[in-house]
């Protein structure tokens, strides 16, 4: 007997069973250890930033994370499951800012960087434990064999290795540029990173400065900037080479003002003024002018007019001021000769240099520079503008734009070979790879990988007073110039080892590596390679598989491509899954700040991770859209994918236990392959199939285990998850409903094609929803049969019988037209208010379909069970009367006709069907076990209902196991049932 799985499950303690179980007997290393290591496969698991309690974005990685690794082991591949863990970097010291309460990035310097950096680590020890927590309870376990931290002191080697080598290669070059800063991290960003942070709007003083010429005062250029605090640094002007420009007198004033013709309305809108003539370029180009501020008067080539190739007319003046703060201003900075400087200290506070703003941070120095220029009367106009804002990617601070020196890869000189080793990348969403990442590579700058920063990599650049540099590669290359062996390569001890060379005293740099090379390096970095495990990264390089949510894309995605191009000219790997965001019920993106989330264990624990994970694989999430992930979508999940299955294990067991079924081997394990000639398929275990229906949905088994194949292969999750649901539904609605009658009478193939079909979906799903499937597989397997495989995760993925396919092909064209036939004819029913449980008479059939134009017997017996007619039957023409309503489909070229018309003998079979419907729902309500025997006391309304309870006696006590149906006069403690608008009091009793 099997075990009676329970109608109201708990779906979280079933997981909490299984995950016990696995865990208890080592299931995942036995799934691994099985696999030979001759045929692998390769997943890399993106470092997870543990600065945080996880959400939902960790529950969406982890099951992308694990459906491939388990698919892969059950296909026969050797699979590693390892985490990552990215220890370092802004996210993990902005957390602990934040719980110091530290408002500037000199407030760790005050407290003490080596007690910084070990509150760092600190915490990120503090976090794992709860991301490994929700990670198992989602499905995802993971063994320690290749487990790395990026804090690692074997794992900073590695990355001191890739440096060295890259310096050797002419790619790591130390240079002077305007980047991107954040003012609150106190440290420059990569373009990436500007990426990752996005954009937001500011309203922002917008000013239009005079800039009198030096030869003639009264001739004034006009120039406009949102950024006012940049103006003190003004050292030149540009002008557009293209741009025609004019001469304009404003009424009441002396001044000649010039500016773009094209702008001059914008510029004296509610002004009287008179256009007087156009100005050539030429004219104007090496003017010298007179500059607001004269903190800078007198300096080399300044204040002089030049023009740029950044100058439009699209909004301004047509007139751009140049000042330090702009990478196209430094361009012509450098083409002019003009050398640039930083007034701004590290957190955006001016420097003493301009005394009287010293201290003030750059946006609140606004307000007193224009007042400032207000009383030197060169304040044109002063207005309020809303613009967009690059932002901080952590600190969600504005960003500005910062002249600085600092360590780049150069990627631009690797264009080329980016683009073409993201050629080899099948990326998902297809679309991702020529758009947002291939246009991205097409236009790579230099990746700025040096951090002004405390808890990172160090970068292993040592210089001395000169400004000669010493690139060091590995821990014995350091000991060998300084004698001192390597504990800790962090900051600040890293920071104490210094060396003589050459008379002079080389020190390290003080700055940290970027986090997301951090990242970028893990498929060698893990390894410690090369200094070991050589043979082991050449082996595991690229990875056949990586997935993370789309703000990835021009994180870690590029980071790996970046690197593994720049060090070894190769993809990283071949494959990738981009998944979107999730989103409430109102399509608002899930986050702390707007509340409007359930934390996830507490999710789990309602409906269960199966149910989160399917409600993951089968929407378009898993291919890089945004998705409504909620308690309402999970219902409709549990409802739609958990419960079906559910309840055909309980079917399945329940009939098997009835006619008292134990399974054979062959049924479960699928491992019959050409046992001879004669055997027509390659290992479905049986020898034939007479029974249509059986043959049919063992024909959707395999179609759907080679459609699911062939969309995993394609990375296409959700086609993949789709098309097992389906079968799960056929199996449900169609094979089992349209065989009642033989699991009733104990219908030996029919049992063991369900029990064959059901093991096999499990199988199929197991990847999916691996906790559910395990429990199944474990009841109705493992309990029965000796020597199986203890866990579904240890079996085999289904293999596609082609040769079934081949033989069975016409069932499908035939099924699809049952199916279109009962679709039309329930079609005719609704619209002729006719219940599904009143029998009729006929339905009437005209094919002219080319591939099937009969209805055969077994397609007439499906039509009669789904449709509840009496009869089918082939017609050469079907002519509509007043009870025969016909319907057409001239896709399929079926015109059917169902016949209406209703005589007594019909309408007794419709009452009694509906009267043994609500027998049988009072019994589930009672608990009663199928087949287990019943005696029926009734008191009908009416005489009339009496009379046909007692004509159709039989047919009822038959369909409800009853042994007796008794009439009453009166019943104690009755149900009341309602049939036909009649109604019947009832009492059942066991026995």
């Amino acid at each position: 007997m099997f075990n009676k799985p329970n109608p109201k499950q708990n779906f979280f303690e079933l997981e909490q069973e299984i995950l016990k179980f696995w865990k208890s007997n080592n299931i995942l290393d036995k799934s691994i250890d099985q696999r030979s290591d001759d045929k692998t496969k390769t997943f890399y698991d993106g470092p997870i930033t543990a600065n945080g309690s996880p959400h939902h974005g960790h529950m969406l990685t982890f099951a992308m994370k694990d459906l491939y690794p388990r698919y892969w082991t059950m296909k026969g591949y050797k699979v590693a499951r390892s985490l990552g863990w990215d220890c370092q970097g802004l996210p993990v010291e902005y957390e602990i800012e934040k719980r110091l309460g530290f408002k500037e990035k000199k407030d760790i310097v005050k407290f003490g960087i080596d007690k910084f950096n070990e509150l760092c680590k600190a915490s990120v020890l503090e976090f794992k434990d709860k991301i490994i927590e929700l990670e198992e309870l989602m499905g995802r376990l993971t063994n320690s064999d290749e487990e790395y931290q990026t804090m690692d002191k074997s794992y900073i080697e590695s990355i001191w290795w890739s440096l060295k080598e890259l310096h050797t290669k002419g790619l790591l070059y130390e240079g002077f540029k305007v980047v991107p800063y954040s003012t609150r991290a106190g440290t420059t960003l990569s373009n990436a990173e500007v990426a990752l942070g996005g954009y937001k709007k500011f309203v922002d003083p917008a000013i239009t400065v005079e800039f009198p010429l030096e030869e003639d005062p009264m001739t004034v250029l006009l120039a406009w900037t949102t950024t006012p605090w940049t103006i003190p640094g003004n050292l030149g002007l540009a002008l557009g080479k293209e741009i025609i420009y004019v001469k304009v007198k404003k009424v009441g004033s002396d001044k000649n003002y010039i500016v773009a013709k094209d702008l001059v309305e914008s510029v004296f809108k509610n002004i009287e003024h008179e256009v007087l003539a156009e100005v050539k370029v030429d004219d104007l180009l090496g003017k010298k002018y007179i500059p607001p501020f004269a903190f800078y008067k007198g300096r080399k080539n300044a204040h002089i007019i030049y023009t740029g190739d950044h100058v439009t007319t699209d909004s301004g003046t047509g007139i751009v001021h140049l000042a330090p703060y702009g990478a196209e201003d430094n361009d012509i900075f450098v083409k002019v000769g003009i050398e640039s400087f930083d007034y701004l200290d590290d957190q955006g506070d001016f420097k003493s240099e301009i005394a009287p703003y010293a201290g003030l941070n750059y946006r609140d120095a606004n307000p007193k520079i224009i007042e400032d220029l207000k009383t030197t009367n060169v304040l044109f106009k002063h207005e309020d503008y809303e613009h967009e804002m690059p932002m901080c990617w952590r600190t969600n601070t504005p960003l500005i734009y910062k002249p600085i020196t600092s360590w780049y890869i150069a990627m631009s000189n690797l264009r080329q070979q980016l683009v073409d080793n993201n050629e080899k990348i099948n990326w998902t969403p297809k679309h991702v790879k020529y758009g947002r990442f291939g246009n991205w590579l097409a236009e790579i700058k230099d990746w700025g990988i040096s951090r002004t920063r405390y808890w990172g990599t160090p970068i292993p650049v040592w210089k001395s007073e000169s400004g000669k540099t010493i690139i060091i590669g590995s821990y014995q290359e350091l000991k060998e110039f300084s004698g001192v062996e390597v504990n800790d390569p962090h900051r600040p001890y890293i920071d104490d080892i210094t060396f003589e060379k050459d008379g002079e005293t080389y020190k390290r740099i003080p700055d940290v590596l970027d986090v997301w090379y951090d990242s970028g390096a893990m498929p060698f970095a893990r390894f410690h390679y090369p200094f070991e495990n050589k043979e082991k990264f050449d082996k595991k390089f690229p990875a056949q598989y990586i997935a993370e949510s789309v703000d990835q894309t021009r994180g870690w995605f590029y980071s790996l491509l970046a690197i593994s191009t720049s060090l070894f000219n190769k993809e990283a790997y071949e494959n990738v899954v981009m998944s979107g965001f999730v989103l409430d019920d109102n399509g608002v993106k899930l986050s702390k700040s707007k509340g409007n989330y359930t934390e996830p264990k507490t999710m789990i624990e309602s409906f269960g991770a199966d149910a989160i994970r399917s409600n993951f694989f089968t929407t378009p999430i898993c291919a890089g859209e945004d998705t409504t992930i909620s308690s309402k979508t999970l219902k409709t999940q549990t409802q739609e994918y958990i419960l079906p299955l559910w309840n055909i294990f309980a079917y399945l067991t329940t009939y098997a236990n009835i006619h008292n079924w134990s399974p054979r081997e062959e049924l479960a394990y699928n491992s019959r392959k050409n046992i001879d000639d004669a055997h027509p398929w390659d290992h479905i275990p049986f020898d034939d199939i007479e029974n249509e229906i059986n043959a049919w949905i063992i024909y959707r088994l395999q179609e759907t285990i080679h459609n699911s194949e062939l969309a995993l292969t394609a990375y296409d999750i959700p086609k993949a998850t789709k098309a097992i649901k389906e079968l799960v539904d056929d199996t449900s609605k169609w094979f089992i409903r349209s065989s009642r009658e033989n699991f009733a009478e104990g219908n030996q193939n029919s049992i063991e094609t369900l029990y064959y079909v059901f093991i096999e979906i499990l199988k199929l799903l197991a990847p999916f929803t691996p906790f559910i499937t395990d429990y199944m597989y474990r009841e109705l397997v493992v309990s029965k049969l000796d020597g199986a495989k203890e866990s579904i995760h240890l079996t085999d993925y289904p293999e596609v019988d082609r040769a079934y396919i081949e033989q069975y092909s016409r069932l499908a064209d035939e099924m699809q037209i049952v199916r279109k036939i009962c679709e039309m004819g329930h079609t005719l029913r609704v619209n002729n208010q006719m219940k599904v449980r009143q029998p009729l008479s006929e339905l009437q059939v005209q094919s002219t379909n080319e591939v099937v134009p009969v209805i055969t017997e077994w397609m007439s017996e499906m039509i009669k069970n789904e449709l509840n007619v009496k009869d089918v039957l082939d017609k050469a023409v079907i002519h509509e009367t007043d009870t025969l309503k016909i319907n057409e489909d001239t896709n399929i070229k079926v015109l059917i006709g169902l016949e209406t018309k209703l005589t007594d003998e019909l309408k007794d079979e419709g009452f009694v069907r509906e009267l043994t419907r609500a027998l049988q729902s009072q019994r589930k309500k009672m608990g009663l076990q199928q087949g287990q025997t019943i005696s029926i006391k009734l008191k009908p309304s009416d005489q009339v209902l009496r009379q046909t309870i007692e004509r159709n006696v039989e047919s009822i006590k038959k369909t409800v196991s009853a042994t007796s149906i008794e009439f009453v006069e009166e019943i104690e403690t009755p149900f009341v049932m309602e049939v036909e608008s009649r109604e019947i009091e009832g009492e059942i009793n066991a026995g």
